[in-house]
Parts: structure tokens; C-alpha cells; sequence
């Protein structure tokens, strides 16, 4: 039933949204939907059904919907205050994986929004303890939940910030940031599920760049030297974002990640 309307309706994918709404509804996995077919629903099961329906019709994603989202195998709790964690920032989380061994850091990461990078990154280095910073008090609630969800609030500060406004003088081994980076005008061009999230975590400036400018030569008096820095980016932001790291004489030739879509994605470089 909800395939075909989602069908009727051009939702991308379907049949694979109304699987997974189906089976939070019965809080069952997909599998479970396949081999118990001919299983009613009840009527309350149903009336919660036509609510999601409804609310996917009129372009919630089904994170936002359910409330959750895995991100780098992990689950996190998602609510309408925070953007939902993308497989291609996962990129992000990798390339500090990668460049960072398992001796105890810190780590900072600014509009963390939901926590999911910084709590991944605290999840897979056990040694690692950081501090999570946003503007936004609502999506701030959101990762204090997932950081005790994912048994890590002992080692992570989540803190209201405006860049580095509240850190003062501290420093940081590594500082990652997934900053609102779609340019203005582009904004209305997104698909419906992308413009019901925070507006605060798209909005990029004129150019999609205004938070890189602010942010990137900030960065300096918080770095502890060799620290890395990591950033994601949009598509087509790879050669301007890199030429603001050069722009600061502290920091290390910029190299550029793509994807699993081959999509330039991260920037990265380090304190000299």
C-alpha cells in the first residue's frame, strides 16, 4: 500500500521508504517484512502508518521520521533541530581514522549538531576525549543523548559555541567540522526532505563558503602542532577551500578526498 502511494507521489525509492517505515511501525527489520507478509495490521499500527505517510508525502525524510539514523554503524537519535548524518560524511570520519593513531587525543568538533562525528570518532578511539560545539541549544540536547546512548559522555564536553568563541585558550590535536556549506541561492533548488532541516545547517553564505572564512584561519591558536584538521565540503568546493588553507601560513599543503561517489568531500591538512 504505501509502496504504490510513494510511487504515485514521486518519492525516490519507494518501495524501500515504505520497508522501513512499515517496520519501525512493527518494530521488526526488513526481513521480517518478507517472511511474514500476510501479517495484518492492527489498527493502531495502521493509524501510525498513514501518520508517517503522511508526513513522508509532505517531504520528511524517514530518519526525521523515526527518529533515528545510522551513521558509521552506529545509531544515533535524530530530531527536526539537527541535519541528518550522511553516508558521505562518514568520508569525514575516515580520513581522521586513517591519519590519527589510537594514542590519546583531543578533539574538537564545531556545529557538531546530532554528535555524530565526534562521537563516532570517541566510539572507535577508546583513548580519545574532545569537546562538541554548537550554536543551536536544541541540537546540543540531541548529542548529549547520543553521547550517553553511545556510553562516551565521560569523555566528551558539549558546549554552546559560536565557532571558538566559549574555548578561550584550549587546544586540540584534531578539529573537524561539518559547517553549512550550500550557497543561498541553491537552497530552494533541494529536495524537500534536505529543506525541512535546520536552515542554520545549510545555509552557506552567498557562495557556500562564509563559515570556511570565519573558521579556517580561527583554527590556528586552538592547534596543538601537527594537529589535523579535516573538514567536509561541498562538491565543487575542493580548489576554493583549499586556497583558504593556503592562506594561512601555519598550516600544511591541503589534500583533497572524495566519496564513495567519487564527489570531492573532504579537505584536510595540518598545523606546521
Amino acid at each position: 500500500m504505501a509502496g504504490a502511494y510513494f510511487t504515485k507521489h514521486e518519492i525516490e525509492n519507494p518501495r524501500l521508504d515504505a520497508d522501513l517505515l512499515v517496520a519501525e511501525v512493527l518494530d521488526v527489520n526488513r526481513l521480517y517484512l518478507y517472511t511474514h507478509f500476510e501479517r495484518p495490521l492492527e489498527a493502531s499500527e495502521l493509524a501510525r502508518l498513514k501518520t508517517y505517510i503522511q508526513c513522508r508525502i509532505e517531504g520528511y525524510s524517514v530518519a526525521a521520521i523515526v527518529g533515528k539514523k545510522e551513521f558509521m554503524r552506529l545509531p544515533f537519535v535524530v530530531t527536526k533541530d539537527v541535519l541528518i548524518p550522511r553516508p558521505a560524511t562518514e568520508t569525514l570520519v575516515e580520513t581522521v581514522l586513517e591519519h590519527c593513531g589510537e594514542t590519546p587525543l583531543r578533539v574538537l568538533d564545531i556545529g557538531t549538531g546530532s554528535g555524530a562525528i565526534i562521537l563516532s570518532l570517541l566510539h572507535y578511539r577508546p583513548q580519545w576525549t574532545g569537546i562538541a560545539c554548537d550554536i543551536s541549544a536544541p541540537a546540543l540536547a540531541v548529542a548529549r543523548q547520543n553521547a550517553a546512548r553511545l556510553e562516551v559522555s565521560d569523555r566528551v564536553e558539549i558546549i554552546e559555541s559560536d565557532l571558538f568563541h566559549s574555548l578561550a585558550d584550549q587546544t586540540f590535536d584534531i578539529i573537524v567540522s561539518n559547517p553549512p556549506y550550500i550557497p543561498n541561492g541553491e537552497i530552494e533548488g533541494l529536495a524537500p526532505e534536505v529543506r525541512n532541516e535546520p536552515m542554520t545547517a545549510l545555509r552557506g553564505g552567498e557562495d557556500g563558503l562564509a563559515i570556511y572564512r570565519r573558521m579556517i584561519p580561527a583554527m590556528v591558536p586552538h592547534l596543538r602542532k601537527g594537529a589535523l584538521c579535516a573538514v567536509e565540503i561541498g562538491a565543487e568546493q575542493g580548489a576554493a577551500v583549499s586556497a583558504l588553507v593556503r592562506e594561512v601560513n601555519a598550516f600544511s599543503e591541503p589534500a583533497v578526498r572524495q566519496d564513495l561517489q567519487n564527489l570531492d568531500r573532504v579537505v584536510w591538512w595540518k598545523r606546521i
